[in-house]
């Protein structure tokens, strides 16, 4: 268990497309299909970028509306943390070339974390531990993904589950801020369960001069092989049997129990696991906040997207748990205090920077 003091959350702001993707006109699915698939998934709709807009374009469009609401000046961020498995170029980090487009000192550390669905309490615990350890004062961390470029669109297990979103939070040093306790875990040997297989030429499977071509894979879905597969058995079985002991052991820590904590924001996976881990974690389900029917699962982005949909539950502090789990396989929680009126309402954006 790790604590980290003296670290306040300033501002959350997320951005998405403005296009809409809707399970009931996904036409790999028939229509008792897709009915079957919104009740077990929660999954109504979800927001798609066109072909020029990219993670990172979402990402800086959430840190300007996030440094405006910190009345922040940009030569006083000392730190640029970008986690994300969509990034623009395999070479140079992401992270680096949004510290010129959103202005930013060349003294501002930058770099990119490839992580997914555990981002927001991985990132959280990334930036805190530097904030304090080099005395940085303030710092952003953006997280974001546009998953449906890597989904193949008549993977019927994948592609109807992803939305496309980034986002930004601000943090800054603070004294007397209340402690953040972390609970962050991995287990490789469950790589396979969410996996691209290829990738760039440096890759363990790297592409080749060949003409590429779609493999047919034991699920019987034809992909390419820098498709996506979500294998979602391994991850139901994964996210119940670990994602409960690993809030209960932050809540425990904390000196908290379910009831004491206002919301409850896990990553939003799907419907059916979410509701699993509220109730053997204990918590009631009015309790866990949920984006799934309007946005479906927006990977790393899905913690703080989930708190910028519900920006109007934010008038006054509010202590809460954030749980990710999934792609690594990776998990973690985190508690935290959360001030007052610092969400931002989710923002549309089909801005390319």
């Amino acid at each position: 268990m790790k604590a980290i003091p003296g670290i306040a959350v300033r501002a959350v702001a997320a951005a998405v497309p403005k296009s809409v993707a809707r399970t009931q006109d996904y036409e790999f699915l028939t229509p008792e299909e897709r009915h079957r698939f919104q009740k077990v998934t929660g999954i109504a709709e979800r927001r798609i970028v066109d072909s020029k807009q990219c993670a990172s374009d979402l990402c800086a469009f959430a840190a300007d509306q996030a440094i405006e609401h910190a009345g922040w000046a940009r030569e006083s961020i000392g730190a640029l943390i970008l986690v994300t498995q969509s990034p623009d170029y395999p070479v140079p980090a992401t992270a680096v070339i949004l510290q010129d487009k959103l202005k930013l000192s060349q003294a501002c550390i930058a770099f990119d974390v490839n992580l997914g669905c555990s981002a927001y309490p991985y990132g959280i615990a990334i930036v805190a531990s530097m904030m304090k350890s080099l005395s940085i004062q303030r710092a952003l961390l953006l997280i974001g993904d546009i998953s449906s470029r890597s989904c193949a669109i008549h993977d019927k297990s994948a592609w109807p589950l992803f939305g496309d979103a980034g986002s930004a939070t601000a943090l800054e040093l603070q004294d007397d801020a209340p402690e953040m306790l972390f609970d962050l875990m991995s287990d490789g040997a469950g790589k396979d369960a969410i996996i691209v297989p290829s990738g760039t030429l440096s890759s363990r499977r790297p592409r080749t001069d060949e003409a590429v071509q779609m493999e047919l894979g034991s699920d019987g879905i034809m992909r390419y092989p820098d498709n996506l597969i979500l294998r979602g058995a391994d991850i139901f079985s994964f996210a119940i049997a670990k994602v409960p002991s690993s809030i209960q052991r932050t809540l425990e820590a904390s000196k908290h129990k379910p009831d004491q904590v206002d919301f409850l924001v896990l990553h939003q996976a799907n419907k059916m696991i979410n509701d699993t881990i509220t109730k053997k974690a204990g918590f009631r389900p009015d309790q866990a906040l949920s984006t799934l029917a309007q946005y479906g699962n927006t990977s790393s982005a899905s913690i703080p997207i989930t708190l910028c949909a519900h920006a109007d539950q934010f008038d006054k502090v509010r202590q809460l748990a954030l749980c990710g789990f999934g792609v690594g396989l990776s998990w973690g929680t985190c508690i935290l205090s959360m001030h007052a009126h610092t969400i931002l309402p989710v923002i549309e954006t089909d801005n390319v920077y």
